[in-house]
């Protein structure tokens, strides 16, 4: 009897024993499961991870290998879904345009590959993850700075070429990612811009700043402060106001008490139409300046009316406008409307990214194209382009330098945007 119990738990210790083995032995690694839980979208690596499907992607030596017959793979990162998506699909749009244009790279067709970033750190993330995991050889985005500086790890991971058309807080090329580029201008250049703007042409010189908390707004507001009160002006009072919310009562009351001569807006469409709106129904006579965030039409229809008069900043402009306008009649026979703000940018980004592609592809003995990661983001920083957006050459940092344009400042006049400066 006891010889029959020993042998029984002997039994089930090896029946255990060899279900371990087997378990460990065969099927899927821990790493491979966080590569395909990464690929499939439904679980994403953190910032910075390098899964099994990112190495593939990438290659080996820092290549990647379009087979002969398949297309060329462009990511897109930008917002489609929210109410900021009023800038995000025109991105996408104008940069699928300009793929459509292009047609083909040595006798490979280009498709474009848009994810939804949503214009925050998290989403933005989860895109770059998919688009490496899809292949892609560059990608046009993130759309927003916040959404950037946390893609980048992932991006520079892979050795991603990047080139954003409208991220433009200074923290997003201060991270020091040498596969980032943007078309956009540097919010140091645009902040700045404004303020002298305010202070000498507007005569401004007591204002109430007021951000979105977004990485892009309070940054923005952290330049104008800066360059405003350096040229003589008072900040009355720095606000803030949290996304998607939409009664700012105490934030009117305490501009209101403020009696301030001009309201300065950082932030986006939504938060920008609701704070105009109230406002003007408190009484505030102050005027209201905004930036590239608010403009667009939406703004202005969401207002109510309370946007007329609102000024509002962009990036520099050429003053030669010839190409713009070529890009916009494009834009608008296309799409059967006319092109938002950081199109230009957007698409301009893309034709640099298939004009370095054009540079460095090889075509290999089997058939199929060869981009080496590396050179692609060498040719991107050698670039010189004039483009819809202006003459564009980067700096060691990847921002864009001003060459011959001049800040935008519109004016909401019978409802429409209409350029002043």
């Amino acid at each position: 009897m006891k010889i029959g119990k020993r042998a029984l738990l002997l039994a089930a210790m090896l029946a255990t024993l060899t279900m371990v083995l087997a378990a460990c032995s065969s099927g899927t690694s821990s790493k491979d499961k966080t590569a395909t839980a990464g690929a499939g979208g439904a679980k994403t690596p953190a910032a910075g991870a390098t899964t099994a499907a990112t190495k593939a992607a990438t290659g080996a030596a820092g290549s990647i290998t379009v087979k002969k017959g398949d297309k060329i793979k462009i990511g897109i990162s930008t917002t489609l879904t929210t109410d900021n998506a009023e800038l995000g699909i025109p991105i996408r749009d104008a940069a699928l345009l300009a793929i459509k244009t292009k047609g083909t790279i040595k006798g490979f067709g280009i498709e474009g590959d848009p994810q939804d970033d949503g214009c925050a750190g998290p989403a933005s993330v989860t895109a770059a993850n998919k688009l490496i995991a899809d292949g892609v050889v560059a990608v046009i985005g993130p759309m927003c700075s916040g959404g950037a500086v946390a893609a980048l790890d992932p991006l520079s991971g892979a050795n991603m070429l990047t080139v954003s058309a409208s991220a433009t807080n200074p923290s997003v090329t201060a991270q020091g990612k040498k596969n980032f580029f943007r078309t956009a201008w540097n919010d140091a250049t645009q902040g700045a811009e404004m303020a002298k703007y305010a202070y000498t042409t507007l005569g401004k010189k007591n204002v109430v700043l007021v951000n979105d908390q977004s990485t892009y707004g309070k940054g923005l507001m952290d330049v104008f402060k800066a360059s405003f009160t350096a040229a003589g002006g008072k900040v009355a009072s720095e606000e803030a106001v949290t996304v998607g919310e939409k009664d700012f009562g105490p934030t009117v009351t305490k501009i209101k008490g403020e009696s301030p001569d001009l309201v300065v807006f950082g932030g986006f469409i939504a938060e920008g139409a609701v704070l105009v709106r109230q406002l003007k129904d408190a009484g505030v006579t102050a005027s209201f300046m905004g930036a590239d965030g608010i403009a667009d039409q939406k703004y202005i229809d969401q207002s109510g009316g309370a946007a007329e008069g609102s000024y509002v900043s962009r990036g520099p402009k050429p003053t030669d406008t010839k190409l713009y306008d070529a890009f916009a009649a494009a834009y608008k026979a296309e799409y059967k409307k006319d092109a938002g703000q950081f199109t230009e940018q957007a698409t301009d980004a893309t034709n640099i990214v298939l004009a370095a592609i054009e540079k460095v592809a090889t075509v290999d003995g089997s058939g199929n194209l060869v981009i080496d990661r590396q050179k692609l983001i060498d040719a991107v920083a050698a670039t010189s382009y004039a483009g819809a957006s202006g003459q564009i050459d980067f700096d060691a940092k990847g921002d864009r330098k001003v060459v011959g344009a001049v800040n935008e400042i519109d004016q909401v006049k019978s409802g429409k945007l209409t350029r002043i400066q």
